[in-house]
Formats: C-alpha cells, structure tokens, sequence
C-alpha cells in the first residue's frame, strides 16, 4: 500500500507540475499560454491558491494516513499478547502511551473492561467512530477543493466568453476569427486548469477514503479480539 501511494503521490505532483510547466512553455497563436493566462484576470490566481492549497493537504493526508502511524504492528501485537498474559494494566498503559489511533481505540476499550463486555464495544465504537471522523474529515476538505477547482474553471470561462461576445459586440462587422479565438482559448485555459486541479484530488482522496476504512477495519478486529479475550478469561496464566 505505501508503494501505492507513492505512485498515487508521484502522479498528482506530475499533473501538478504539467499544468504548470505547459503555462511556460506552450505557445499558441496570439501569444504564449501565459499571456492568455494573464487576460483571464484573477480567476487563473484563485485557481493556483487553491490548487496549491489542495496539492499541499493532500501530500500531508498521504504522509500522515500511513497505515504504520495509525495502527502499529508492533502495539497491535504488544497488546494482544499482554491482553492474552492477563497484564490488562500493561495493555492499558502501552495504548495510554501510543498516540496512534489503535492506541487511542485500545485504551478507552481495555478502560472499561470492568464494567464488562458491552461497555469495551460501546467504547470501542464510540472512540473509533470519533477517531475516523477526524481522518475523514481531511479527505472531506480534499473532495471539497476537487469540487470546487471545476467551478472556479467554469467562472473563469464564463469570463472569457463574456470577453469574446464584448469584443463581437464592439467591432460588429469587422470581428475577425483571430479576435474571438483569443478569448476562447482564455476561457478554455480556466477549463484546463482547474481540471487539472480536481483529477489528481479526487483520485487521493478516493485511495485515502479506502485506506481508513481498510484500517478502522483492521483496528476494530484488534479490539474485538481483545475483547473475547478479556471477557471469556483466555488467559495463558490461567491456562
């Protein structure tokens, strides 16, 4: 999975850097891409702010949504294997002391465990529905600018039109096809751009999405046997 995620990373900064790139280097007839870029006013500048504002969170998410942060393997087994050796004390100090999410999930279950099954599954859920949220809600900012990058490119040529149309309407007669090509390709730029934003977006926020639920699954699974464990008193010191 992290390999995934390097690939996933490696294209969105590629079709980052494309875009960009193609602003510098590419002509068209009438002037260069920047030019062109230069007449759609403001709307190629709130497209960069955000497209570096996603690219940035998104790049955050990727590093920090690492399956090893959220649920390390080493606790996972340290854990069980206390859990297992009746040391419930030794659990609840280890998931105490991990800041991760399986540690925060696993203390306020082992927690309970007094108070008996139900109350280490309703803490379970609670805490790890809490703890999801939080994961969730990055990804529901990444979707967010996704969703609104197309927008700002539809505003944008919404403009450029508006500015062929003014330039038809002032010249009537002798509008040229060079005069209206100017502002469709400023209008179409915005299209482009903010396309370019929202792709790369959508696809790291989808593989993000998956990535959580894939590890909630996993961490619920390591509670959930640590509650059998608990509860039905498999212990290797009674054993």
């Amino acid at each position: 999975m992290r390999n995934k995620f390097t690939v996933l990373a490696t294209i969105a900064l590629g079709m980052l850097a494309f875009s960009t790139g193609a602003m510098g280097a590419e002509e068209v007839q009438g002037g260069s891409f920047m030019d062109l870029a230069k007449d759609g006013s403001f709307m190629e500048i709130i497209i960069l702010l955000v497209s570096i504002a996603g690219f940035a969170l998104a790049l955050q998410a990727m590093v920090s949504m690492r399956a090893h942060l959220l649920r390390p393997p080493e606790l996972a087994n340290e854990l069980l294997n206390c859990v297992q050796e009746g040391n419930l004390d030794a659990a609840v100090e280890a998931a105490q002391s991990d800041g991760s999410m399986l540690g925060t999930v696993a203390f306020a279950t082992l927690s309970n465990a007094q108070y008996g099954k139900e109350a280490m599954e309703s803490a379970m859920a609670d805490t790890g529905e809490v703890e999801a949220n939080k994961l969730l809600n990055k990804i529901g900012v990444l979707n967010l600018i996704a969703a609104i990058a197309p927008m700002l490119g539809l505003t944008g040529t919404t403009i450029g039109m508006i500015k062929t149309f003014a330039v038809i309407a002032v010249k009537a007669d002798a509008v040229t096809a060079s005069d209206m090509a100017k502002g469709i390709a400023v209008a179409l730029i915005c299209t482009f751009l903010g396309l370019m934003v929202a792709i790369p977006l959508l696809c790291v926020g989808f593989f993000l999405k998956a990535k959580v639920t894939q590890i909630v699954l996993e961490i619920a699974n390591d509670c959930n046997e640590m509650i059998r464990v608990v509860t039905s008193g498999e212990t290797t010191q009674e054993a």
